[in-house]
């Protein structure tokens, strides 16, 4: 144990060498910060006076800065509208899901460089109107003294005359190392620069640079295909809008490109009624990736980890009215279980048939199969809530299944995709990875129209999924819509999902007479289920409905989810081997009401971020269950979090 927990530290701050496009980064913090703090905040200032001139109006959020710079004006706005296309900086923004004029599509934004977006001065305009304000004078005297800070440090090559300023604020530029190395690929006001006629290096031609593409690891996961849609992999095979932002650190190391990106959540639970329990505890992960083109396609292998088999102490944590798989052979109630260490090991293949169009294969000994949406832990609309939802289980408890192989065709912006898997849930030895062959199918089918948009309809049989009731199967449906809009400091992240488990009827049968895996499972010293003549179970169906949304601006984030899901007879025993005999049955619908706030708090890195935060979740009980639970429990969570790298928006 203690050998694996010191691999992961060594490989969490092994990062710290690994920056920005792939550029080895100065380990030590940069000399400049003051002085691009500085120029941020002239910056910002001198666009909020002009804008309050009229002399501003970008077409992205964040608003981008290259205009205020080269022009002291920004007209990108009115000229997207017009088809005339914006700015290099605001160009890249909008392939990257932020584009905010309404009624434009990202796909017909062109490039109209910076020299051409500047405001035409108006005849009843002021004197002085059209001269540079003393906080745009301040940033760029600021920006200036951070880049020769940069460049003396080795951070910062640029490609284009005088240096962007897109890259110095991030404090790392390879635009001009990844040129002459030949890759043609830039930011977005370098690519401004070069077709403005600004580039720095002879003997390249202005039309061969473009803009940087998406490494196969550089969104996040990937998007399906490479570009053939508009969403990227959160998980497994499940697709987010790629407007989403993602924390990741990430590196090129010869033709691999590699990804890092993890959570940390340390929690304090206190939940009030009869059943109610308070705990100290961690829910967290960790998901390596390496990808590169392979033949025609691109190869990606990833996998991810999770400590909670030593962070959640006695197989479980207190979570009022959630359920699913067991502890110490017993059914859980009232609690949701940790995952397994290893949360996923697979591979995924994507071919591109065309510019729109791509087969994608993904399978391993554990991964996500084609089923529900995206699961809790990696939704950003869920990415401040440190627990899980009590409708897991019917929605994307499969996002951790066994032996999985999915294939898949992306066209455009649908991809339709069919999975075989194992549907035993894991089991109580969370350290290990469970065998068992393919039993179970599922198909889904994923649409992202924009880049802010994805959707996703899924259904599939998953046999045996229960270790309680080993033979009964369960039909799942799924359907899902997320969206989210990148704001001028931060995101807004919104999703709807329903889930919906229909257990089919079967004959459940004495020890000694089911399949060899189920009689194995009986003829443990404590068998997880017993009858002593075949049993007829009746079909139940189980709806489950969320919605959730979460806001950041700036260093706040505040949260909301509502839950109204279909809960079984169970809830109405304590943790015992007896509700081994409980042959379940829908029995109650409950709700959940949950509500958060976290403050991001100063950081040493930009290798991290932190915060600290609360929520409390008021539940409702019906009549049948309220002399059980109390009519209205109420469940309060305060945290601390440790996030890998900073989001941009």
């Amino acid at each position: 144990m203690r050998r694996v927990l010191f691999s992961l530290c060594l490989l969490a701050f092994s990062w710290e060498a690994w920056a920005h496009e792939g550029t080895p980064k100065n380990q030590k913090p940069t000399q400049a910060k003051r002085d691009l703090d500085r120029a941020r905040k002239s910056l910002d200032a001198a666009k909020k006076d002009l804008a309050a001139r009229g002399r501003y109006s970008c077409c992205t959020k964040p608003s981008c800065d290259l205009c205020a710079r080269t022009n002291g004006s920004c007209a990108c706005a009115k000229n997207v509208a017009a088809g005339r296309g914006s700015c290099g900086e605001c160009y890249a923004g909008w392939k990257a899901g932020r584009g905010s004029v309404k009624g434009v599509s990202a796909k017909s934004v062109e490039l109209l460089t910076a020299d051409h977006q500047g405001c035409a001065m108006s005849a009843s305009a002021a004197p002085g109107d059209g001269s540079p304000s003393p906080e745009l004078k301040q940033a760029v005297d600021a920006l200036l003294d951070a880049k020769k800070t940069l460049v003396a440090e080795k951070r910062y090559a640029c490609c284009i005359r005088g240096g962007c300023g897109q890259c110095a604020h991030e404090g790392s530029c390879p635009c001009g190392s990844d040129l002459a190395t030949g890759k043609k690929g830039v930011c977005g006001e370098c690519l401004d620069g070069w077709k403005s006629g600004k580039g720095a290096f002879p003997g390249i031609d202005p039309g061969d640079v473009q803009l940087a593409a998406m490494e196969p690891m550089a969104d996040g996961m990937g998007g399906p295909g490479g570009g053939a849609s508009s969403g990227m992999y959160s998980s497994g095979t499940s697709q987010v809008p790629r407007a989403a932002p993602m924390d990741m650190l990430h590196r090129q190391a010869g033709a691999w490109s590699l990804m890092l990106s993890g959570e940390f959540f340390g929690v304090y639970t206190d939940q009030t009624g009869p059943r109610g329990r308070d705990k100290i505890f961690s829910t967290n992960w960790l998901m390596g990736s390496a990808g590169r083109k392979l033949g025609p396609g691109t190869l990606t292998v990833r996998t991810m980890l999770s400590l909670e088999p030593a962070t959640i102490t006695g197989e479980r944590y207190p979570l009022l009215f959630g359920a699913g798989e067991t502890a110490h052979g017993i059914p859980i109630i009232n609690g949701q279980h940790p995952h397994d260490f290893f949360m996923e090991l697979a591979a995924a293949y994507q071919l591109p048939l065309g510019e729109r169009t791509a087969l994608n294969f993904y399978g391993g000994p554990r991964g996500e199969p084609a089923l529900g949406p995206p699961a809790y832990p990696h939704r950003i609309s869920a990415s401040e809530d440190p627990v899980a939802v009590i409708s897991h289980h019917l929605q994307d408890s499969t996002h951790i299944a066994t032996n999985v192989a999915t294939a898949g065709i992306t066209h455009r912006a649908l991809t339709f995709e069919v999975s075989g898997f194992h549907g035993r849930e894991p089991d109580e030895q969370r350290w290990g990875i469970e065998g068992g062959a393919i039993n179970s199918i599922s198909s889904r089918l994923t649409v992202t129209p924009t880049a802010r948009w994805s959707g996703q309809f899924s259904i599939g049989r998953i046999n045996q999924r229960e270790a309680t009731h080993p033979l009964r199967p369960t039909l799942r449906t799924t359907a899902s819509i997320t969206y989210v809009r990148p704001l001028s400091a931060g995101h807004w992240a919104t999703s709807l999902i329903w889930g919906r488990d229909n257990d089919l009827s079967y004959t459940q049968l004495p020890p000694g007479q089911g399949p060899r895996e189920v009689q194995f499972i009986e003829a443990r010293p404590r068998p997880l289920h017993i009858v002593s003549v075949p049993t007829r179970i009746p079909r139940q169906i189980y709806n489950s409905f969320l919605a959730e949304s979460t806001l950041r601006r700036g260093k706040n984030w505040v949260w909301g989810r509502a839950e109204n899901t279909d809960k079984d007879s169970t809830l109405l025993y304590q943790e015992a081997p007896f509700v081994l005999l409980v042959d379940e049955q829908r029995y109650a619908r409950v709700q959940a009401y949950t509500a958060g706030y976290e403050r991001e708090l100063p950081s040493l890195t930009s290798l991290l971020s932190t915060g600290i935060g609360a929520q409390v979740t008021l539940f409702r009980a019906p009549a049948n269950l309220s002399p059980v639970y109390g009519s209205f429990p109420v469940g309060v969570q305060l945290f601390v979090k440790v996030r890998t790298g900073r989001r941009a928006n």
